[in-house]
């Protein structure tokens, strides 16, 4: 998969017929043609699926910090328990301001326009059969590619999310039985290093 800046992909700004659904833009050919395939997603479609990658990462990364604070604050059995409602507290603020569990979904293959783009000039086409409704509209789209990267990185973040939010949830909603601080202790100091890196 092609390395791609998530947060600023090329948009390309196309004109489309709604009667046939022909695209194109306007470029002024240089004579050295070299068009290529490719699809293209609406830009408002992806900018739904951009907004929902940047807040999961902030939230990961807030997630790993409260996991480096964890760790460093589960050494000792006594800075644990003097530790542990200021820890609650937090968590369970930090977890109230956790991204929706359903994501955006990509743009379906069906939603997606084909068209051929010079490589040379910048030039669109994507001609259709004329519906005799000749009704231009201009608007902005991305590769799909970048979009499918993006679809794909949100899938890696919420995998890394999981274990992170389950020791939030640990810390914020357990309370430990008499005798068991110590048991919580161990298994959130052990969550907390391997989950605190990065």
């Amino acid at each position: 998969m092609a390395e791609v800046d998530e947060t600023s992909p090329e948009s390309l700004t196309l004109w489309r017929c709604i009667g046939c659904g022909a695209m194109g833009n306007a470029r002024e050919c240089v004579g050295a043609c070299d068009f290529k395939r490719a699809f293209v997603v609406d830009a408002v479609s992806h900018a739904d699926l951009l907004e929902y990658f940047l807040n999961l990462n902030e939230f990961n990364e807030n997630l790993r910090e409260f996991a480096r604070e964890v760790a460093a604050v589960t050494a000792t059995a006594e800075s644990f328990e003097r530790a542990l409602p200021d820890l609650r507290q937090r968590a369970k603020k930090l977890l109230a301001r956790a991204p929706r569990e359903k994501a955006p979904q990509a743009v379906p293959d069906d939603e997606r326009a084909e068209i051929w783009l010079c490589a040379v000039c910048g030039m669109v086409e994507a001609p259709r059969d004329c519906l005799g409704i000749c009704v231009r509209r201009t608007g902005d789209f991305v590769r799909a590619e970048d979009h499918d990267f993006l679809s794909a990185r949100i899938a890696s973040a919420r995998e890394e999310n999981r274990p992170l939010a389950a020791l939030a949830r640990q810390i914020g909603w357990s309370a430990p039985r008499p005798g068991q601080l110590e048991r919580m202790r161990e298994a959130a100091r052990g969550a907390a290093l391997t989950f605190s890196a990065g």
